[in-house]
């Protein structure tokens, strides 16, 4: 548009300019009439002048007058807070421009200040006398008036009041509405008597109409000519139908601007053309589009939304409210307006209209004409405001954005307070049809105007509101919770905003605002920060901070706006984070109990797709913790940044049951990591506990950091089930320490001792209650890897001793006795003696194992095992048992070479598991483990190497021979019968006998006892014994039964008598091979 500017007609310095412009004009306001409310003198409250206006706008902004011909008009009306009088010299150019009415309120306690109002009322009406109709004043008194229209008694006016006022001696003003209408009635009948004035006037009288600028672009023309003639004609043509318009006849009002338009084509009258085809414009979208008025402005309502764009921008709207148009047509907003009519019928009643297609073609050559003036700037900017109001309805979006985008070409001299209002109104325009970035760049334009070097009063706060404003069109959102991981917008422009808002915030002297939007840009924009801008924001944070520490807590703004909370996720920088199960002793155990049988068994199939397995969360932990105790997380965390970070008062975040966090601090040297941090606490409550993340304090910013917005994070929260206390209790033992053991299943302590073979002794067992909770219940245990038996035989303590102890109060110890045995077989086997025999030993073999085969009794050997006795050994035997001095002599003199067999000592390894609970936990069922490892070491005391068996001196005894070796490095006393011992040094071996009783097998018998006096015929009896034979060879059983004799004088059977005495014997005897394998 504005290159089709070819001449310019003005003159280069004009008289007068329109250097105020209206960007809230809209189509239909070319025909309303324009009214000044205005306060007068300083009593009358701001609240009483808003309610007054907003009484009056609604009933005034759309009437309806009966005309002279009985037709109903349909009057609409403007009111305005401010008009310059610059911009009422346009009247003539544009009727809509002329202040056709004025209305003050004013108050009063006495009479000066009556006179002062009246006074400043009168002022108003000279200001504006060359346009204005009739005004009005309103006036509160302190006493009621007998008429409305005259002064309460004791009140007179002065003499040069002309105005009609209207007294009240309240604010409840009962018939303003009524006064308002009746003002508003004669106002139009003014403007119809003007208009009837107008078109009655003889074409070749009509003078000519002039711009402000255009007065000496006149001065000396010939005004007779033809063309001047037409111009004139033309000129009045046209303003003829802006009187039409404004009086409710748009049908007359587009003859007239049709007419006007064909007769200033003619003469080349740019100017007033492009005014006479705005005016077609206008007419046409008043029928076509009669719903396009402004609505009502609203009162702040309390319960709006924080961050709702009618928040956003309520200063800005006050801002335009008071310097331009603070009320808008609403009454529409009141009554339902009727259906707009046909096309085809509108067309039909008046054909000049332009259809809705024609309106943006005849919009747009009004400006090109408008662009051709350079003091037209203002006109043109409205216009085009205008087009793109009508082009939004019609939907032609992209229409509209050319509009705005040649308001944005035109080069006004405006100040900076009307650059801001024109920037304002094209970010308003821009955003009512989706072009978001635009609008956020010309609101970030009218930021930098309120501070700009030219502007007077510069205004940080302003500047921050409208870059606030902007942030949504550059897809930034101040909540980092909107801000997703990946790429949203541009992040270079986000960056250089998120910077001004931090700017404008500490020259707003808002420390505790720039901390949040740094922080807020080291959280969302990290990724996007070269490492000298993270080193760079991060000091920079450090500083702001140190005035006005971050929190993350909303920041609610004067003008009502919410900045959300920000936080730093990634300084540090959180590798890890894995909830830890409690240690082992310390793991709740559900205890077992014995399933009792309360009827019959209901079988369940199994349901593979059950619903209470498909609502598991993943994200809860497969173990338990328990209420009061210690438990703990494991982090890693990076530090990122070149220097140094300090992060303080570490604790988890947590929902649900009430958890009390323990603080934790931590100093991460420069670019270090991952390094691990240990976060703990005590669940106070039973039930579900939900760790959300932990909280932070470095750079002097608190942060929640949150696992669902943390990178990396397998789940977005961990949910853990805390059950009731449980006792802790602390085991200590009499026995000294194992060096080393396992650390785990339950061990909490050790015990360690050295036993002989067949040595006993007693390991006091202290348990002492540390924690809270009494302890109820104790059951012990011994786990090893021994059979049952063995095991019985050296672990062994009482039970009823411990459950006489409990319950087990807080701080109280209860010790029993564990006795600990040393169960070793002291024959050495077999296997071993052969090795000893072929490897270590050099006496004669007929001294070693062999010489048990031996010396099998000679009536049961088999001769091809019989070996002939070494005489010498026997006759020793003999002859040394008597006395210890023979043994010894033995042991020294005749068995001096029998060897010390090879032999490592035994470690025996078990735990003695102590189970306990007490307390809630009890009730619900749950128990701790505490182990004790305990070591035994079992070391060799005496071992038979080898046996043998002599006949002794009498027939009913015989002698076993041990080969007996003292294994240990200390003298030993051997007891081998009641009053026989021996002495034996450490490592030494010796022959030992023992005499035995013999136990000859015919003397094994039985008897029966029968409960009847027979044995019935295939009657059974059964005995059974156990044979033990010491030597191989083949021996015979000899079977035998008898009867018992009769007893003298006792009534017997004649088979009894028969039977009495008698034995019976086994023929033949049982033959049994025994074999030495």
């Amino acid at each position: 548009m504005r290159s089709a500017i070819s001449v310019i007609l003005s003159s280069p310095v004009p008289d007068n300019k329109m250097s105020h412009p209206d960007y809230e004009q809209t189509a239909h306001d070319h025909a309303a009439l324009l009214l000044l409310l205005r306060p007068v003198g300083t009593q009358i409250k701001p609240k009483t002048i808003s309610r007054l206006c907003e009484r009056i706008v609604k009933a005034g902004s759309r009437f309806s007058v009966s005309d002279s011909s009985g037709g109903t008009r349909e009057i609409l009306a403007r009111f305005v807070r401010e008009h310059p009088v610059e911009n009422n010299d346009w009247g003539d150019f544009q009727t809509h421009r002329r202040l056709l009415g004025l209305i003050t309120f004013g108050k009063y306690d006495n009479q000066t200040e009556l006179n002062e109002l009246c006074r400043l009322h009168e002022t108003l009406k000279v200001k504006y006398s060359s346009t204005l109709y009739d005004s009005r004043a309103i006036l509160f008194g302190p006493l009621e008036s007998n008429g409305r229209h005259e002064p309460p008694p004791g009140y007179t006016t002065p003499s040069n009041f002309k105005t009609r006022a209207i007294f009240y001696a309240d604010e409840a003003c009962l018939d303003l509405e009524t006064q308002t209408a009746e003002y508003l009635n004669f106002l139009f009948w003014i403007l119809e008597s003007k208009r009837l004035e107008r078109s009655r006037e003889k074409i070749d009288r009509v003078s000519l109409l002039l711009a402000p600028f255009e007065k000496k672009d006149f001065i000396g023309l010939d005004l007779e000519s033809r063309n001047n003639k037409k111009r004139c004609v033309g000129r009045m043509t046209k303003h003829l139908g802006d009187l039409c318009l404004q009086a409710g006849l748009a049908a007359d009002a587009l003859n007239n601007y049709n007419s006007a338009a064909n007769i200033l084509q003619a003469v080349n009258d740019w100017l007033w053309l492009g005014a006479a085809f705005e005016g077609l414009c206008a007419a046409s979208v008043l029928v076509l589009y009669p719903n396009m008025c402004r609505s009502l402005p609203l009162q702040r309502n309390s319960s709006l939304q924080e961050g709702s764009p009618s928040k956003q921008r309520s200063g800005l709207k006050i801002l335009k409210l008071m310097n331009q148009s603070f009320y808008r047509r609403g009454s529409q907003a009141l009554t339902v307006l009727p259906a707009p009519p046909s096309i085809d019928m509108v067309k039909a009643n008046m054909p000049h209209i332009l259809l809705p297609e024609e309106i943006s073609k005849k919009y747009r050559e009004a400006i090109v004409h408008y662009s051709k003036y350079q003091y037209a700037g203002i006109i043109e900017t409205e216009a085009s405001f205008k087009a793109t109001r009508i082009s939004i309805e019609q939907n032609c979006t992209l229409q509209a954005a050319s509009y705005l985008n040649n308001v944005v070409l035109i080069n006004l001299p405006l100040s900076e307070q009307e650059k801001i209002d024109r920037f304002t109104t094209l970010s308003d325009l821009y955003t009512s049809f989706g072009f978001d970035r635009k609008a956020s760049f010309c609101l970030r334009l009218a930021a930098t105007r309120h501070v700009s070097q030219n502007n007077p009063n510069p205004d940080w706060q302003q500047c921050y509101n409208l870059m606030l404003q902007a942030t949504s069109g550059f897809k930034l959102s101040l909540d980092p919770v909107d801000m997703p991981d990946g790429q949203r917008g541009w992040p270079a422009i986000q960056i250089q905003i998120i910077n001004e808002l931090v700017a404008a915030a500490n020259r707003m002297g808002n420390p505790a605002l720039a901390t949040r939007h740094l922080t807020f840009l080291l959280q969302t924009m990290y990724n996007h920060l070269s490492l000298t801008e993270r080193k760079d924001i991060a000091l920079q944070l450090q500083n702001v901070s140190q005035q006005c520490e971050g929190a993350p807590v909303p920041l609610v703004l004067d003008s009502g706006t919410v900045i959300p909370p920000a936080n730093l996720l990634n300084i540090p920088k959180t590798k890890l984070f894995t909830l830890k199960n409690m240690q082992p002793h310390l793991q709740p155990q559900k205890i077992e109990r014995v399933k009792e049988d309360h009827g019959p068994f209901l079988f369940t199939p199994i349901n593979f797709g059950s619903l209470e397995r498909k609502n598991t969360s993943k994200s809860k932990v497969d173990y338990l913790w328990v209420e009061g105790d210690i438990c703990e997380v494991s982090m890693q965390l990076i530090n990122p940044l070149p220097f140094e970070l300090h992060v303080s008062n570490m604790r988890l975040l947590t929902n649900g049951i009430v958890f009390e966090s323990i603080p934790e601090s931590i100093s991460l040297p420069a670019e270090s990591g991952p390094i691990a941090v240990t976060l703990a606490g005590r669940p106070k409550e039973v039930g579900d506990l939900e760790i959300l993340g932990f909280s932070t304090h470095t750079l002097g910013v608190k942060s929640n950091c949150r696992l669902r917005y943390m990178e990396g994070m397998l789940h977005p929260q961990y949910t853990v089930e805390v059950i009731p206390a449980l006792p802790r209790i602390d085991v200590a033992t009499s026995l000294p320490q194992t060096a080393s053991f396992s650390s785990g299943d339950n061990i909490v302590t050790s015990a360690s001792i050295s036993l002989y073979g067949g040595e006993s002794t007693e390991c006091t067992v202290t348990i002492t209650n540390a924690g809270q909770v009494p302890i109820e219940m104790v059951e012990l245990s011994v786990q090893s890897a021994l059979d049952a038996v063995t095991e019985g035989k050296i672990f062994k303590w009482s039970d009823e001793n411990l459950m006489t102890q409990l319950p087990l109060q807080p701080g109280s110890s209860a010790s029993l006795t564990l006795y600990l045995y040393a169960a070793t077989d002291f024959v050495a086997p077999s296997i071993r003696n052969d090795v000893i025999s072929s490897t270590c030993l050099s006496q004669p073999s007929s001294l070693m194992s062999h010489s048990g085969h031996s010396s099998l009794p000679s009536r049961l050997s088999s001769p091809s095992h019989h070996t002939k006795r070494q005489s010498e050994l026997t006759s020793s035997f003999r002859s040394g048992i008597s006395s210890h001095s023979g043994h010894s002599s033995l042991a020294s003199t005749r068995l001096s070479k029998l060897a010390v067999p090879l032999h490592t000592s035994n470690i025996i390894e078990g735990q003695l598991r102590i189970k306990y609970s007490g307390g809630a936990g009890l009730i619900s069922g749950y128990c701790r483990v505490s182990s004790v490892f305990i070591t035994i070491e079992m070391l060799p005391s005496v071992q038979i190497t080898n046996w043998d068996v002599l006949p002794a001196e009498t027939p009913l005894q015989f002698y076993l021979v041990l080969d007996v070796s003292n294994m240990t490095n200390h003298e030993m006393e051997l007891h081998y019968t009641q009053n026989k011992c021996i002495y034996m040094e450490g490592k030494e071996p010796c022959r030992i006998p023992v005499p035995v009783d013999r136990c000859p097998l015919n003397k094994l018998s039985m008897n029966i006892i029968l409960y009847h006096f027979m044995l019935i015929e295939y009657g059974r009896a059964y005995h059974e014994c156990r044979v033990v034979f010491f030597t191989s060879g083949q021996y015979k059983i000899d079977i035998q039964c008898s009867s018992k004799e009769s007893a003298p004088n006792s009534p017997i059977l004649y088979s009894e008598l028969i039977n009495a005495g008698h034995t019976w014997r086994y023929i033949p005897p049982i033959e049994i091979t025994v074999d030495d394998y």
